[in-house]
């Protein structure tokens, strides 16, 4: 208790100084003597004075943050011993302290003294007492809790959930006995108990899509309360039709039939939601094989392209053997062409209208656009543009927002210009990523949506004055006849 001396000493000193008796006035020499104090009344001040210190040290010692009536739980046990004990030692304190006239008022602060630690303790004593109650209740729910939990997490071992459930009804047994409650009581716990149990199991193999909720449910259905039992039964009746039409689904799609093959087996199903359950599996089935082979399709063209690209810049006569005549139709031919313009050219220039139609895709879907092929777009696109592609796929969300503005608001723009060509589309956004670049080298950062706005009014403004000179030149051209 040497924390609490220490509050104690800071409780006296805080009480010392904060006290003090008033000082007598001086009195005249007409005033009577039975106007002064008498000691008795002094006395009677000094009793005050005492309760007033007991009640001060209930308040800041009892009551405070850290005190007795903030400890909770097991923690209190045996607690309120040690403050009486201190709280009786501060009083014998202060009452040596005193002095008083009489043996009457002596024996009048140790009844005060009695008195209060009788009171306070009777109330530190009730509390102790809510607070071990509490803790005993919480450690029976901890513990049935637990018996339900442990079931759950080893629920394919029989005898775990067995042992587990057990165990959950010995400790309402033991709560019947502690709290004594009545027959009609301990019968409802252990119900509620049995339905909790079974239900929280149930759900868990539904959850994992495991058969073993049927089995249980038709097994311990009786234990279940109405409130549980309707969902529970719907949940379960849905999983045994979803597992059995999956496991119907999946072999039958293994079969790899015809389409109309396979149509003869699905009528064969007389039930109508496990058809509809199994159609929708085929479903699944037919999408995620569909999905596989074209990520397969699409690592082996880009694996293609690679080894083509590495021999041509090696020995370019060897490239058409390179080419893997495996893969579809169109895919060999972009790469010959790709072959045939590295020879006769020695590079690739972008096809305009491919750009605008591909950067179309790009804004009108995002999400598919970074899971698309563009591989082939290397016959038709310079490295520039086509690395400027591979950049869009790896775009950010964020990013992309801030694109999206700029295209819509270019949009707007070749509208006010008439700019329809997909050729002038493409030198507009070309003479647009270098005004980026070139104020991003400037002013060391991105351009700002305000910023971005001004460029592409610039680049708008010059593609006008351009178009008016070209204009003006065939006009020249047509009057001149050259």
């Amino acid at each position: 208790m040497q924390g609490n001396n220490l509050q104690n000493n800071n409780f006296e000193k805080n009480i010392t100084n904060s006290f003090s008796m008033r000082k007598i006035p001086v009195v005249s020499n007409s005033c009577s003597e039975n106007e002064n104090i008498k000691d008795d009344n002094i006395d009677k001040i000094k009793i005050i004075e005492l309760s007033n210190f007991i009640d001060k040290w209930e308040q800041e010692v009892l009551f405070s943050d850290n005190g007795f009536f903030s400890i909770k739980g097991k923690e209190i046990k045996n607690k309120s011993k040690d403050f009486i004990n201190e709280l009786e030692d501060f009083i014998n304190t202060k009452i040596s302290e005193i002095s008083f006239s009489s043996p009457f008022f002596k024996n009048m602060a140790l009844q005060i003294k009695k008195d209060k630690i009788s009171s306070i303790e009777r109330e530190m004593l009730s509390y102790e007492q809510q607070q071990l109650k509490e803790w005993e209740t919480q450690v029976y729910e901890d513990a049935i809790s637990s018996s339900i939990s442990r079931a759950i997490l080893y629920k394919s071992n029989p005898n775990i959930v067995s042992s587990s459930f057990k165990n959950g009804l010995s400790v309402i047994k033991v709560m019947s006995e502690k709290e004594e409650w009545n027959r009609k009581t301990y019968n409802q716990k252990v119900e509620a108990y049995k339905s909790q149990f079974f239900s929280s199991l149930i759900n868990s193999f539904v959850q994992d899509k495991d058969i073993k909720a049927f089995i249980y449910f038709n097994k311990h259905k009786d234990m279940l309360q109405d409130e549980n039992k309707e969902k529970l039964e719907e949940a379960v009746n849905q999983l045994k039709v979803n597992v059995i039409a999956y496991n119907w689904a999946k072999e039958l799609f293994s079969y790899k039939l015809d389409k109309s093959k396979q149509e003869d087996e699905i009528k064969k199903v007389k039930d109508e939601e496990l058809e509809k359950s199994i159609r929708s599996f085929l479903n699944n089935f037919s999408q995620s094989e569909k999905k596989e082979q074209e990520e397969k399709d699409k690592d082996k063209n880009q694996k293609n392209w690679e080894e083509i690209i590495n021999i041509v810049n090696e020995d370019i006569d060897k490239a058409l053997l390179y080419v893997d005549y495996s893969m579809p139709k169109d895919n060999i031919k972009h790469k010959k062409e790709y072959i045939n313009q590295i020879k006769q050219n020695g590079y690739i220039s972008t096809d305009k209208k491919q750009f605008i139609s591909l950067l179309t895709e790009f804004f009108i879907d995002f999400e598919k656009f970074k899971q698309k092929d563009i591989s082939d777009f290397q016959y038709c696109f310079s490295k520039e543009d086509y690395d400027l592609f591979l950049d869009f796929q790896k775009t950010e969300k964020d990013k992309f927002l801030q694109l999206f503005f700029d295209y819509k608001y270019i949009q707007k723009k070749f509208n006010e210009a008439e700019i329809k060509k997909t050729e002038e589309q493409y030198d507009f956004i070309k003479l647009l990523i270098l005004s980026k670049e070139e104020y991003k080298s400037v002013n060391k950062k991105e351009a700002d949506l305000d910023n971005r706005n001004k460029l592409i009014d610039l680049v708008t403004e010059r593609f006008k004055q351009n178009k008016k000179e070209g204009e003006k030149n065939d006009r020249i051209i047509d009057s001149t006849g050259k």
